[in-house]
């Protein structure tokens, strides 16, 4: 530590603080602009100067170390004048167009003019003007150049956070203009850091343009619903109708950054197909109706089935009190504990549970990632949480973490990895296998040796090659590192060797941790609230209702009895309903027709359930199946919290009414409870999360005053160590062809982001991406119209060529409802044998259209309805 005095207070910080950060901690308000809290100090605007005793000249504040015994100044008349000055040059050459600027209002240089600036120039030359017109440099990114600053901001922004490299800067001096290549964004993320951390009008959201003032705005702080890194955002509405997003630098996991899809992606709150009075089918129609006659009609039917099995599948967006409630009602009201929560994996809960309560860290994420090493395994950080990506570049960058990444698809975070492992998708099994080996043999000495002896004749010795191929080289990482980070994604759970994986996954945990390593693990997921609901016990298998005391518990807490069976996932359940032995199959929010593999059997599955109802926000495809439809409030018209991937449980506000008839989903829960004569008790969204602090251990203690701004974290649970080691799996068998992969896309995540116009609006057409090898050798040129053909049917959409793409690989966003790419794939074989062949440009499903939410409505062009194949 060392000692400063800044303005006659003497404080404390460690070594290495600047003088700006030690002033912040004093209170002591000291202007910037180039400065940013997330960006190395640049020292370029000179706003900060300070007076230092010793020094002859002032020194920037943003980029000079505090040294013991320093002594500084921050307002003598020398920096009061030299401020002022620094802004008569910037306001010599900046337009005075307040009025017309969207940045009035909360304009850095509005309010530094008003604290530090001139009442008078001294500048009489005319104002540099650069383009008399603005320019539109992507669909959501609009400049004008002339009110730029020169802070640099944004550029910085760009490249050293996000990594994108979309923007710079031309000429030098009073003459640099930002700019993106040839005037354009259009490779960019489009994610809007930059309008955030501009400090003036310069760079502006198209889409907010001449919307509202900020003083109209009523601003609501929440979270994102787009992935589960769980980034807090303040949602701006004008008379209950949304505006904007932006976000805080002192609040959440992200600090003020978002992605596309967390900035510009909440407008599907308006989306068209809302749903909006409750329906029910009528001579094969869906028809509707009011809520009293939806309840007479769902009474009489709820009492013809209620022989049969019932099952439920409730979607992880959902709150966390919306997801109790709901598990709660089906094991109570219907009597089962079918239930599960993902419309396109089934996970096998059994290896699950023990893994997540063994390792899982609930910390803060960059607490986590300051580990010595992170292993990423699987998926695509860079476009399923792009927020986190973030995070593990500054660490990689600035932190010198590092950083280890095993997975089949490439991303961009690549460029700052240490080791980097390329496999087949399905391949991470062995890999790690191999790496758990590697790390056994070369650190045996280090482990007990019975331990040892028992890990060696489980998994065997080491592989052929492990100190020199991928595997050995992360070993290598690992073993030499003192603390290591796992982060795993969710993808890896689409695999029918997702249970092979994570025992593999456990070993590999079981070993570094018997190797002194301070260890961390968590999962990425892709949904905002898939951690809360495996807490909440909307997986079976992860509560244990086998348990006779568990089950007198909830029994006694919830006044009702709890079916002692240990309950089918989503696969098992639509197998019920294939084969005519499920009697009502409840969906929240869920749509697995458009989601899980095999749509021709998921089609046939819901059908023969004997009542089928949906409660959903919007017109799904399995809504359109069901035979009752109830309209749910959506997401921003009720309240709750979210649990992300850090384990950190978050407020989510209402920031607007639920639209038409739909009513909210706790009250629709007692709506159909109160059909079969059954209370839900508590049932408000404060009794219900009381309830949780109390039932679900890792939320014991929590309350919703306590969550904060911030939130606050769950408390890991741990099971005594198993011990248990997993043999590695059979060698696979190459596989010969292309073979099919899917997941998210940088601007969509799942199928609510689909129904925002604006990401429709920068987000690329249906794509089919493939290497550059695959696609010369079948003569194939970047966006060319193909065809994707699998065993089960066929899809169209433009070719993506990338030159770091692996060869034989193709890969399919999920999130394009139009492609209907479910109808491709077959239950348990991931991934999918394709061949891919030349299409011509007018059958192609990718034209665009004027309107852009047209043109994803609309491309069904000569796609085959699986529905129509079923008598075939």
């Amino acid at each position: 530590m060392v000692s400063v005095t800044i303005d006659g207070q003497t404080l404390e910080v460690e070594a290495g603080s600047t003088v700006l950060m030690a002033a912040e901690r004093l209170g002591i308000a000291i202007p910037t602009f180039c400065y940013w809290k997330r960006l190395p100090p640049l020292a370029s605007c000179r706003m900060c100067l300070v007076e230092i005793e010793g020094l002859r000249r002032l020194q920037p504040s943003c980029a000079t170390t505090v040294t013991d015994g320093m002594v500084v100044r921050t307002n003598t008349p020398l920096i009061d004048e030299t401020r002022s000055s620094m802004l008569d040059m910037l306001l010599a050459n900046h337009p005075l167009d307040c009025p017309i600027c969207d940045k009035g209002g909360e304009c850095e240089l509005q309010d530094m003019v008003m604290a530090y600036g001139p009442r008078k120039s001294e500048f009489h030359d005319s104002k540099r003007v650069f383009h008399s017109e603005d320019i539109r440099l992507s669909p959501v990114v609009i400049m004008n150049v002339n009110r730029c600053i020169q802070c640099q901001r944004c550029v910085r922004m760009c490249e050293e956070v996000v990594g994108a490299v979309a923007l710079g800067t031309v000429e030098k001096g009073m003459d640099t203009a930002v700019t993106g290549f040839e005037g354009s964004l259009a490779s960019c993320d489009q994610c809007g850091n930059c309008i955030e951390v501009c400090p003036v009008g310069a760079l502006m959201s198209f889409p907010y343009r001449y919307k509202a003032r900020p003083w109209d705005l009523v601003e609501t702080d929440t979270v994102c619903p787009h992935c589960g890194t769980g980034c807090q955002l303040t949602v701006g509405t004008r008379k209950g109708e949304f505006m904007r997003v932006r976000s805080k630098w002192d609040e959440g996991v992200n600090r003020e950054t978002l992605c596309v899809r967390g900035r510009f992606g909440l407008d599907f709150v308006s989306g068209r197909d809302r749903i909006e009075r409750p329906m029910i089918r009528r001579n094969g129609a869906l028809a509707p109706v009011s809520w009293d006659e939806a309840a007479d009609y769902l009474r009489r039917r709820l009492s013809a089935v209620e022989d049969k099995a019932a099952g439920g599948l409730a979607s992880p967006r959902l709150p966390n009190e919306v997801l109790y409630q709901f598990q709660k009602l089906m094991r109570t009201v219907f009597r089962t504990n079918n239930i599960d929560c993902s419309s396109r994996w089934s996970a096998p809960f059994d290896t699950l549970g023990p893994l997540l309560a063994a390792f899982y860290s609930r910390a803060p994420l960059e607490e986590v990632i300051a580990n010595d090493c992170v292993l990423v395994v699987g998926g695509n950080v860079t476009e399923e949480n792009p927020v986190t990506e973030y995070l593990l570049r500054d660490g990689a960058r600035r932190r010198q973490t590092a950083l280890l990444m095993l997975s089949a698809r490439p991303s961009r975070l690549e460029a700052d990895a240490r080791v980097v492992v390329r496999v087949p998708p399905g391949g991470e099994t062995a890999s790690l296998a191999a790496v758990v080996a590697g790390l056994v043999a070369a650190a045996g000495h280090a482990l007990p040796g019975e331990t040892f002896a028992d890990i060696e004749a489980t998994i065997g010795g080491p592989p052929v090659n492990s100190g020199s191929d991928g595997p050995g080289r992360l070993a290598s990482a690992l073993k030499e590192s003192r603390s290591v980070t796992v982060l795993v994604s969710v993808e890896l759970l689409r695999s029918p060797e997702a249970r092979a994986t994570l025992q593999q996954l456990n070993n590999l945990l079981q070993v570094l941790r018997l190797l002194g390593k301070r260890l961390a693990m968590q999962f990425l997921f892709d949904r905002a609230n898939q951690l809360g609901a495996w807490d909440m016990g909307v997986l079976p298998g992860l509560w244990a209702v086998t348990d006779d005391a568990t089950r007198a518990t909830l029994a006694r807490n919830w006044g009702a009895e709890i079916p002692s069976e240990p309950g089918a996932g989503l696969d098992a359940m639509l197998e019920l309903c294939a084969g005519g032995g499920m009697g009502a199959l409840y969906l929240a929010g869920a749509d697995p027709l458009i989601a899980y593999p095999d749509r021709d059997f998921v089609t046939r599955a819901l059908g023969a359930a004997d009542l089928l109802i949906v409660q959903d926000t919007f017109l799904t495809d399995t809504a359109g199946l069901a035979e009752v439809v109830l309209p749910a409030a959506g997401y921003g018209e009720e309240s709750g919290t979210f649990t992300n991937n850090e384990g950190r449980t978050q407020k989510i506000r209402k920031f607007r009414e639920p639209a038409f008839e739909a009513r909210g989903n706790l009250a629709i829960f007692d709506f159909v409870a109160a059909l079969r004569s059954q209370t839900l008790q508590p049932s408000t969204e404060g009794g219900i999360f009381d309830e949780i602090a109390r039932r679900v251990p890792a939320y014991q203690g929590l309350t919703q005053d306590g969550l904060g701004a911030d939130g606050a974290f769950t408390k890991a649970v741990p099971l005594p160590p198993a011990g248990e080691f997993f043999a590695p799996p059979p060698a696979a068998k190459a596989a010969g062809g292309l073979m099919l992969i899917t997941g998210n896309c940088l601007f969509h995540n799942g199928y609510l982001s689909e129904r925002s116009e604006i990401l429709n609006t920068v987000a690329d057409d249906p794509y089919v991406e493939m290497s550059a090898q695959d696609a010369a050798q079948l003569g194939f040129s970047d966006r060319d119209p193909v065809v994707v053909r699998s065993a089960l049917g066929e899809l169209k959409a433009k070719l993506k060529v990338n030159r770091r793409f692996p060869k034989g690989l193709v890969f399919l966003p999920e999130n394009y409802r139009a492609l209907r790419l479910n109808g491709l794939m077959r239950r348990g074989v991931y991934p999918c044998p394709v061949e891919v062949h030349r299409t011509t440009a007018s059958a192609c499903l990718t034209g665009s259209t004027s309107n852009p939410k047209d043109r994803h409505q609309g491309m069904d062009g000569g796609l085959p309805d699986p529905a129509s194949r079923l008598d075939q």
